[in-house]
């Protein structure tokens, strides 16, 4: 009886390129001696790939890292905030009508922020105050496959400063995981609460990352807000699952 085993070793290959990365490496690896030895091979020329690309291979320390997905992970990576600082104004973001006189974009001075390439920031006042972007994976190249089998992490990161003469203000994101209906599948809710400055400019930088989160996440919910105060540089990145 013939088996796939006595397939020409080309024809094997191109049956190999219909399935996912992650689906040879959690299956086909483990029928057979023979797989094993041709997944590892295909895996290691794109950890090859990724080498060249100077991508950091070093931070995988998984025991059959995926090193395709990592590849392409790293390809799309890029902020997926679309406007994170004003630069277009409020173009992509939702702003409740009556609150839309509570809110401005200013220039940032040269020293004001720690990035030189922040050049314009978001203001609010009479709080409290939120703007909301709603940001579809798909549109950014993350596919539902990579988004169920891989979950990679999902950072999220914003900046709020205190406005000099009001040193008290209220802070808080809100970023809600979202599925193709837009029901919430997973939400972080991040506030200081107030917060007693001394009068002075003070960036403050918020993370949260995303890791394990369950599968059917489409959309991604992003908002943020502060009373009396400015932000800058939101940013939510898909990325590869480092340690």
């Amino acid at each position: 009886m013939v088996s796939i085993n006595d397939l020409p070793l080309e024809i094997l290959l191109d049956v190999f390129d219909f399935f996912p990365s992650w689906h040879l490496l959690r299956c086909f690896r483990w029928v057979c001696c023979w797989w094993r030895d041709l997944v590892d091979s295909l895996n290691a020329q794109w950890k090859d790939k990724c080498r060249r690309a100077g991508y950091p291979i070093e931070m995988l320390t998984s025991p059959f890292p995926d090193w395709k997905v990592f590849y392409l992970l790293c390809k799309l990576q890029k902020n997926i905030v679309r406007n994170p600082f004003g630069k277009e104004e409020f173009l992509y973001w939702e702003i409740d009508k009556h609150q839309e006189h509570c809110w401005g974009v200013e220039e940032l001075l040269a020293d004001e922020y720690p990035h030189d390439n922040i050049t314009k920031c978001f203001f609010a006042f009479n709080g409290p105050d939120t703007k909301i972007q709603r940001i579809t994976l798909k549109d950014h190249g993350y596919t539902d496959e990579l988004m169920d089998y891989v979950t990679p992490h999902i950072v999220v990161q914003d900046w709020s400063d205190v406005l000099y003469p009001n040193p008290r203000y209220n802070y808080r994101l809100t970023v809600k995981l979202l599925a193709e209906d837009f029901k919430a599948l997973y939400t972080c809710y991040i506030s200081n609460g107030e917060v007693i400055k001394d009068g002075t400019r003070n960036w403050k930088k918020t993370v949260y990352i995303f890791r394990n989160y369950p599968s059917g996440v489409r959309h991604i919910h992003f908002e943020h807000g502060v009373d009396y105060g400015k932000l800058a540089n939101s940013s939510v990145i898909v990325g590869p699952n480092f340690p």
